[in-house]
């Protein structure tokens, strides 16, 4: 990354200025150019502290505040500034530096410059001349002077430490540990940006950096950038180092210079590129100290001044090579080449590869002729691990630049000359087993197969194989080891591609079947022939015809494939089969079939694709007619399983239909094959279809079929054959016939036997749309309702209406047909809710009978949407016990008194827990409209849904949860005007305290209701009392507002009157509120003790939202 070398034996103050090097050491000032040459030297009387360079003028600041500007050409004085008298500037008459050491200049242009000292005050000065009269303007940017002694009660100065001073024009920026302000010099001096430093310390440590209009600053360990164009904009990132100081490289680089490293961060993101381990910790750490120009770093070591060149990878490579490090050299090259090394603001490579490599390729090419040098010469004193890291990178350095003669010829020639060819071979390897080198030397491809033992390491070893060019290995020691070891596809791969046999894979692996019956092998068989007859090689898929170049009949594609197909379809066993056992006609036919049907009729489809049957010349031993006819014969002559046998049945089938040019079969043969796909082959037990074959799959080969027959004779097979595809359940096949022949009723019938076609009712829609609605057909439905209600019953519901001519009819007649009867009432709820309550009375009752008898949770929510017969209701409701719903039915009625009447005496008696709840906040919603509408009958129903379910809570030892619904129900709807809660508890407490001795008093119930009611009641007076306050004022305001009206002649508005009428009423009911707790505590109950009592958790009550 950096390149750091000495420039000159110096130990001193420096300032280095586009071609100039200002050195100062021993009272000698030196200026020199960048090639080292003494331009002037000066000796000087006072000890320096810092330079400034602008143009052809030198600022020279002092140690005792002292400031001099030279002319470099010649090199002579030009002006003087002396220190400030400090009266002066008690009087106002003058700025400027006291007697301090000055510690930063810079010149900003050709007659202002920037100067600040060690004690942390810094200075504007511009030099001006009229005529014969020169003068000096000193502005103060920042920093105070020391208070005079005569002011003893006054507070000293403030003193902030001065971390650094940078300047870019028109800016200039202060940095202190607390913050950092931005001063623009133009028109006038003026702050601009400034930054509060949240986390100072005495130790908090920073520097300056500007490049144009941006500014990178540090405080400790965070690095800030702050962008001064047209909008402000500022980022920061921390870092988990000691940053001593931050300097722009160029626009796209920042250095950061922490103890142990140099950092190049990338401005946009402050994200560290790349690192460079440096020990700086022992280097001055003062903003001049370390100087950046022109992408180099110039900075003091041990009586040195040193010089670090940022490096591109031109540079990098070379210094690398120059100083002998060829691997480290071409290790890096390789990164570059990849993409992987460095980043393209350091290295200065684009990051497109295809501008990227033809740059690096040079280099890359040259030092692997360097490094192979250098392996020549050191091979022998390199140990094993030495030899590997060699062979690692300068194989993958000949592999990235394609120059494989280099490293096959000269390095690998080095490895074997000194008889250490195994690391070489090692490193080779996994290129190899990838397939990344297609082609190597012939002896190399036997010494890598020696690398592994197929018996320990079986799978490396066949992926080798399969990646080496099998022409050139030992041909009998490879099938030897891949036969005995099972290693199929090398071995599959060896005699294709070198022998051009087809035929010994298939017999040893069809006999290694036989004997082993593994479930790999028969996959491996029947994908081997899969990839054969579609004319590729296995297992790499690439076409048989690349390997020879050969596309005529003599090429190995072609071969492969008549090979395949006269093994397969020979009557007799091949003469190499070591099995001589199967004395049946085509035996390997029969072996495949019994192996796997399905996986061989899949094979034969890819072949039957392939063009090798298009051309049936002499050449072919074997057509599309051939192998059908073959297969049709042992249908018929030998004992073959059934389900093979519609295996069979079924690629003739499709096949047929598929190559019609090709294939050509009688008609009694078709019908035969028809027959022999609609029968149903079920097990012994007449359990599960053995036939081989899907449905579906039959039914697509019957259609495949018939496609064969002209019109005429396609509806005369139909016609025959109707009973034949009834029994097989072809339903396309059945849909298809009806809805020619326009038998509506059948083709109503087929599409609800096939039940759970996606498309049900749309084509029952359809077909009731052919047929123009004819009522007759909704009598086929009979024994489907109960599986169409459970499909959908909207929809059978919507079909009936939008189809039947007396809707209400066919309703009744789905009923009765309804055999399990919660069917009823899932289909009369979806004529309800879809003819919006408009059904017949008789279909309602029913409807309401069923209900009430499966699903009494659900009477409550029918009688409240529907009208149904009240007698009926009433009865279903007492005979049922549904006490939510009589409830409600007896209160529709009017009859609101003998409704909760029915409710206190139900809660006596014996009842479910989930039937009394019900009950209870059907109860409360009926109390809760009544109070809505002011009825004075609210207060009754509201004590009885209370003392009934304060009951149900003790009696059946309920939790308080529907206890504490209803009295929230309670506050939020009782209208104070009607009832008070101290009249309703009063009730509640005469109710419970006259019941007979030995009954358990609800004591924690009653307690309850008590502290709810008092909840409520504190609520709303600290709700009223603010709001009387404020309406108190505003009636004040209001008021005095009528009365100036009044006087002049203006009488209110009813708006007014009305907001009155409004204060009224809230004093009212503020009023009403104290008087209930006074009345409570008239009854001996202290409200304002029981919210004090420890053990009682008051309930969030919901008074207002």
């Amino acid at each position: 990354m950096f390149k750091i070398q000495s420039v000159v034996d110096f130990d001193g103050l420096f300032k280095i200025h586009n071609n100039l090097i200002i050195l100062y050491a021993n009272n000698q000032l030196t200026l020199r150019d960048f090639n080292l040459k003494v331009l002037h030297e000066l000796t000087l009387q006072n000890t320096p502290s810092s330079f400034g360079v602008h143009n052809e003028k030198l600022l020279i600041g002092y140690s005792n505040g002292l400031l001099e500007i030279y002319s470099i050409k010649p090199l002579h004085l030009v002006k003087k500034i002396s220190p400030v008298d400090y009266k002066n500037i008690l009087r106002g008459t003058d700025e400027g530096h006291l007697g301090n050491a000055v510690t930063f200049t810079h010149f900003v242009s050709n007659s202002t410059f920037i100067s600040a000292d060690e004690s942390s005050r810094v200075f504007c000065m511009s030099l001006k001349g009229l005529g014969w009269l020169e003068g000096l303007d000193k502005q103060r940017l920042f920093g105070r002077y020391p208070l005079p002694p005569s002011n003893p009660l006054q507070l000293p100065a403030f003193h902030s430490k001065l971390l650094d001073v940078a300047v870019c024009q028109p800016y200039t920026a202060i940095l202190t540990p607390t913050k950092l302000i931005v001063v623009s010099l133009k028109p006038s001096p003026t702050t601009i940006y400034r930054v509060i430093n949240e986390k100072p310390s005495d130790h908090t440590t920073g520097t300056l950096a500007w490049n144009n209009n941006t500014l990178v600053f540090n405080w400790s360990n965070t690095v800030y950038k702050v962008n001064l164009d047209d909008q402000i904009t500022h980022s920061s990132r921390v870092y988990d180092r000691k940053i001593m100081s931050s300097h722009w490289i160029d626009s796209n680089l920042i250095l950061l210079r922490s103890p142990t490293t140099f950092d190049l961060v990338e401005p946009a993101s402050l994200e560290i590129l790349e690192s460079q381990p440096y020990d700086t910790s022992h280097l001055p750490n003062t903003p001049s100290s370390f100087q950046v120009l022109r992408k180099k770093c110039f900075f003091l070591t041990e009586n040195h001044l040193s010089v670090a060149f940022l490096l591109n990878y031109k540079d990098r490579l070379g210094s690398l090579a120059k100083d002998g490090k060829y691997i480290e050299a071409l290790q890096l090259a390789v990164a570059y080449f990849k993409g992987e090394g460095g980043h393209r603001l350091t290295t200065h490579l684009p990051d497109s590869t295809m501008e990227r490599q033809p740059l690096v390729q040079p280099f890359l090419s040259s030092l692997l002729k360097s490094s192979t040098t250098y392996l020549e010469k050191t091979i022998t004193a390199q140990s094993k691990e030495a030899l590997r890291y060699l062979a690692k990178h300068m194989i993958e350095a000949a592999y990235l630049i394609d120059n494989l003669d280099w490293l096959f010829n000269e390095i690998f020639d080095i490895y074997q000359n000194n008889k250490l060819e195994y690391p070489f071979l090692v490193e080779l390897e996994p290129l190899v087993r990838y397939g990344k080198l297609p082609v190597i030397p012939p002896n190399m491809s036997q010494l890598l197969l020696r690398l592994y033992d197929p018996k320990d390491h079986p799978g490396r070893y066949e992926e080798l194989v399969l990646n080496l060019d099998a022409t050139q290995l030992d041909l009998n020691g490879v099938i030897k080891s891949t036969k005995i070891h099972k290693l199929w596809k090398a071995f599959i791969y060896v005699h294709l591609t070198a022998l051009g046999d087809f035929l010994t894979p298939t017999l040893e692996l069809i006999n290694s079947i036989r004997n082993d019956q593994q479930e790999g092998d028969k996959v491996t068989l029947f994908d081997y022939l899969g990839y054969t007859l579609s004319g590729l090689l296995y297992p790499s898929q690439k076409a048989l015809e690349s390997i020879d170049e050969d596309y005529s009949e003599e090429g190995l594609s072609f071969r492969g494939k008549t090979s395949i197909y006269q093994l397969l379809f020979n009557g007799k066993l091949h003469s190499d089969d070591i099995n001589t056992s199967d004395n049946y006609s085509y035996p390997y036919v029969r072996f495949l079939l019994a192996l796997d049907s399905r996986l061989f009729f899949a094979v034969l489809n890819r072949g039957f694709e392939e063009g090798y049957f298009n051309d049936e010349g002499t050449s072919r031993p074997l057509s599309r007619q051939t192998i059908v006819n073959l297969l049709l014969e042992m249908i018929y002559t030998q004992d073959l399983p059934i389900g093979t046998i519609t295996q069979i049945e079924v690629f003739v089938s499709t096949n047929l239909s598929k190559y019609p040019q090709f294939l050509m079969l009688p008609s009694s043969t078709i019908l035969q094959l028809i027959m022999g796909l609609s029968e149903m082959q079920d097990d012994s037990e007449g359990n599960q279809d053995i036939s081989g074959a899907s449905q579906n799959e039959r039914e697509l080969a019957v259609e495949s079929l018939l496609s064969t027959f002209t019109p005429n004779s396609l509806n005369k097979i139909l016609d025959q054959l109707i009973e034949v595809f009834e029994r097989a359940k072809f339903y396309k096949i059945l849909k298809s016939s009806y809805r020619t022949k326009k038998e509506w009723r059948n083709l109503i019938r087929i599409t609800l036997e096939d039940i759970y076609d996606e498309g049900l009712f749309e084509n029952l829609n359809q077909t009731f749309k052919w047929s123009r609605d004819d009522v007759e057909l909704f009598d086929v439905f009979e024994t489907f309702v109960d599986t169409l209600i459970r499909l959908d019953a909207d929809e059978l519901v919507m079909l009936v209406d939008k189809h039947s001519n007396d809707s209400d009819e066919v309703h009744t007649n789905i009923v009765q047909w309804c055999q399990e009867k919660r069917h009823i009432v899932e289909y009369l709820a979806a004529a309800l809710r879809i003819r919006n309550g408009e059904l017949s009375d008789p279909l309602k009752d029913i409807y309401i009978t069923a209900l009430a008898t499966y699903k009494k949770e659900e009477v409550y929510g029918a009688i409240k949407a529907y009208d149904f017969n009240h007698e009926l209701v009433d009865r279903l409701c007492v005979e049922g016990n549904i006490i939510d719903a009589r409830l409600y039915h007896l209160n529709a009625e009017g009859l609101h008194k003998e409704a909760f009447d029915y409710l206190r005496h139900s809660t006596s008696e014996s009842a479910d827990e989930d039937t009394l709840k019900r009950a209870f906040k059907v109860g409360m919603k009926i109390a809760i409209d009544y109070a809505h509408n002011g009825s004075e009958e609210a207060n009754n129903m509201w004590f009885i849904v209370l003392s009934s379910s304060m009951t149900a809570v003790r009696k059946y030892n309920w939790s308080n949860d529907i206890l504490d619904e209803i009295l929230n129900a309670v506050v939020l709807h009782t209208d104070l005007n009607k009832m008070t809660f101290s009249t309703l508890f009063r009730k509640l407490v005469d109710h419970f305290m006259v019941e007979p001795k030995g009954e358990d008093k609800p004591y924690d119930q009653l307690r309850s209701v008590l502290m709810c009611f008092m909840d409520s009641i504190r609520s709303r007076q600290e709700i009223f009392s603010v709001a009387r306050r404020i309406m108190d004022r505003d009636a004040a305001s209001i008021i005095n507002e009528y009365s100036e009206k009044r006087r002049s002649g203006w009488s209110a508005s009813e708006k007014y009157r009305n907001e009155l009428d409004e204060l009224r009423k809230y004093n009212e009911e503020s009023r009403k509120l104290s008087e209930i707790a006074e009345e409570l505590e008239q009854q001996g109950v202290d409200y304002r003790e029981i919210f004090e009592i420890p053990p009682v958790k008051q309930r969030v009550v919901k008074v207002y939202q």
